[in-house]
């Protein structure tokens, strides 16, 4: 078996004999599928993702770009800016209409040197024309920033789409297709951020599909979320300091540097020197506010071939110990656990258990809340309105001339009446909290579940004694520790 794994190890690390000549080719498919649906946050994504890994020197001949409606002329842009409306617009729409939409606009995209659109086509033909002319030892990375969906069939539900231009789409069974036409020896590393981007998790398997077993080629994958969830990201906010997505923390650790151009503390968490995807994605699991469960391939891979068995003394449990679990945790896993810990408030060593429960007692308050008819902000929004009525009774309908003046000629005036109304600090605040936190509180004690959940069931893949599944599960994990070129 050892001789087995090391060779595994050797062949993702070193990429075999071919090593020396080998290339990596990028390709990038984002935006959205319409000018409705293809939101600033996508294009800027892509703009930021290019920097990254120009940065880090990686990016050659070989950098194919897919987006939206390609190099066509046209508005194709969702692009949203509150800030470019008067304040008094502004709190207008907050109090006696609403602030969806308010700054939209569209403009054509301005991403550089792009290919085409993203139509499935035009996927295909790069397939066709550029992933022929791979070599054994090439690596591809795709990263895919765009919307996607669940699947439409109810009987392969991590058959999710990659949502493409003209209403289009790519289910995770034609992307497999597509992959299985590279040239033998070929490795894959993806980083795919849209809705319910878990299911492509399973392009790690022949077809897609688990029963046919692992493919040939060796694939490895970042995904911002669960098959059966939407993502957080998209938005037509030109402000990108509010840009909290997956791929914005991924990016950030494999260069160095945030969004603004700011360094931030590497994330090496074995102190190699360099940083992993691995440690990219621990970074973005510890770092990152979102409704977010972000999964790895070799978690998909254990979900599959891993089990709990409490009637087998010889396998773990899923209420371990948390020192037993810190224990056999990788760097990676293990910085993970420390730092949602942190976070949560979580000690002892029954802390696996109390996270899970935490789901399980939220999903209840969940409910609860979802069945409130409204939010305290709600009430102090009505009290205020109804106050400002009252100084101005025209403003029951926003187009009289009065309401006019409010938002022209008087704008000062209405603004200052609004700002200093007695209520109007607290439901600022009350406003600006609201952005699903506990959503998001509530997600990282999932995330802490799975990672730790992740520990065991590697353990146990290994008690189980297959050794041909071990074999393939420690060359995931070794892919996953695989690091950009440039850093090697």
């Amino acid at each position: 078996m050892r001789r087995t794994l090391c060779c595994l190890l050797g062949c993702w690390l070193l990429g075999c004999c071919s090593f020396a000549t080998a290339e990596d080719f990028f390709l990038t498919i984002g935006g959205g599928y319409s000018p409705s649906g293809n939101q600033a946050s996508l294009e800027n994504n892509v703009l930021f993702s290019q920097r990254a890994l120009s940065e880090q020197g990686v990016l050659g001949e070989h950098n194919d770009i897919y987006f939206s409606d390609g190099d066509a002329v046209g508005k194709d842009l969702q692009v949203m800016d509150p800030n470019s409306v008067p304040k008094a617009n502004r709190l207008m729409a907050e109090f006696f209409g609403n602030r969806d939409s308010l700054g939209l606009s569209y403009r054509n995209h301005s991403v550089p040197n792009v290919k085409g659109s993203t139509e499935p086509k035009n996927i295909r033909n790069w397939f066709r024309d550029v992933g022929e002319t791979m070599q054994s030892g090439d690596r591809l990375y795709v990263y895919v920033t765009a919307h996607g969906s669940r699947s439409s069939d109810r009987q392969s539900p991590y058959d999710t789409t990659i949502a493409t231009w003209n209403n289009s789409s790519i289910r995770m069974k034609e992307f497999v297709e597509m992959l299985d036409g590279l040239p033998k020896g070929v490795d894959v590393v993806a980083i795919m951020v849209q809705c319910h981007a878990g299911g492509f998790a399973r392009f790690i398997f022949d077809e897609g599909d688990p029963d046919q077993g692992l493919s040939q080629q060796n694939r490895i994958g970042f995904f911002a979320t669960v098959h059966d969830r939407p993502a957080s990201g998209c938005t037509p906010e030109v402000d990108e300091a509010s840009y909290v997505e997956y791929s914005t923390y991924f990016w950030a650790a494999l260069s160095g540097r945030n969004r603004s151009g700011r360094l931030i503390e590497r994330p090496d968490y074995n102190g190699d020197g360099v940083v992993s995807f691995d440690e990219a994605h621990a970074y973005t699991v510890i770092t990152a506010d979102t409704i977010d469960l972000p999964v790895m391939s070799s978690g998909e891979f254990l979900s599959i071939h891993s089990h709990f068995d409490e009637d087998n003394p010889d396998l773990l449990r899923n209420d371990e110990s948390y020192a037993l679990i810190l224990d056999l945790a990788t760097p990676s896993q293990r910085a993970m656990l420390e730092g949602l810990s942190d976070q949560l408030n979580l000690s002892g060593d029954e802390r696996i258990n109390e996270a899970w429960k935490t789901t399980q007692s939220d999903r209840d308050r969940n409910s609860n809340r979802r069945r409130r008819r409204s939010s305290p902000e709600d009430g102090l929004r009505r009290q205020i309105t109804r106050d400002l009525e009252r100084k101005w009774p025209e403003l029951a309908n926003v187009l009289n001339p009065v309401a006019i003046e409010l938002l022209t000629s008087r704008q000062d005036e209405f603004v200052e009446v609004v700002e200093n109304h007695p209520d109007y600090p607290r439901f600022r605040e009350l406003t600006d909290a609201r952005e699903s936190d506990e959503a998001k509180t509530k997600v990282k004690y999932e995330r802490f579940v799975r990672i730790a959940d992740n520990v065991a069931l590697g353990e146990n893949l290994r008690r189980l004694g297959d050794e041909r599944l071990v074999a393939q599960y420690e060359a995931i994990v070794a892919g996953e520790a695989g690091t950009l070129k440039s850093s090697n």
